[in-house]
């Protein structure tokens, strides 16, 4: 669900450059998340936080279940800008996809996305929630896979999604310079097809 989403935190905008009550619904819903956790996401805390009436907030999200709903939908669209981005500074190329995914996928390791860190239990027992998920990591296979070899592609992805996890959970046993060489050799055969040690 990102691919470093901080890189594409744009969200739609008004022709004034104001973000859109939804949007700014979901950014009070993704402060309320980090804060407290999904798990005490309510209607009502996303409207305090807000600053609307719960029928304003139920107008656009009738309910807890459609205001994850759109959590989720918005962290999978930040994930497409952000690796959209990484691929625009990109030179054209063989493993442009592959390498552009693993950039936005990888960045700052400090900048975890805190909002699929708080999201993580709850989306992932509910299967109504999961669905999405699910198919956005299907189709992104299928896309990176597409001008590379099969399995050149799956071993950055399974690497690239292992640390990002592994990140998120604040799990992660390697240091700073492990990390980077993680990274070179997964950069080597993402672009060149270049052999693991």
């Amino acid at each position: 669900m990102r691919e470093s989403q901080r890189a594409a935190m744009p969200a739609a905008r008004k022709a004034r450059g104001r973000p859109s009550a939804r949007d700014a619904m979901l950014d009070a819903a993704e402060t309320v998340v980090i804060e407290q956790g999904a798990a005490r996401l309510t209607l009502d805390a996303v409207a305090r936080a807000a600053a609307v009436s719960k029928g304003g907030l139920m107008y656009h999200f009738p309910s807890k279940d459609a205001l994850l709903q759109a959590l989720v939908t918005r962290a999978i669209e930040r994930s497409h800008q952000a690796r959209a981005a990484q691929r625009a500074r990109l030179p054209a190329g063989h493993g442009q996809e592959l390498l552009a995914y693993l950039q936005a996928s990888v960045g700052d390791p400090l900048d975890n996305d805190r909002v699929s860190r708080a999201l993580l239990g709850v989306v992932t027992g509910n299967p109504q929630l999961m669905a999405p998920v699910r198919e956005f990591y299907a189709a992104r296979l299928k896309q990176l896979a597409r001008e590379v070899p099969f399995e050149r592609a799956a071993l950055v992805y399974l690497a690239t999604e292992g640390l990002w996890l592994m990140e998120l959970l604040d799990a992660s046993p390697f240091s700073k310079s492990q990390r980077n060489r993680v990274l070179k050799q997964l950069r080597s055969l993402a672009v060149e097809g270049g052999k693991l040690p």
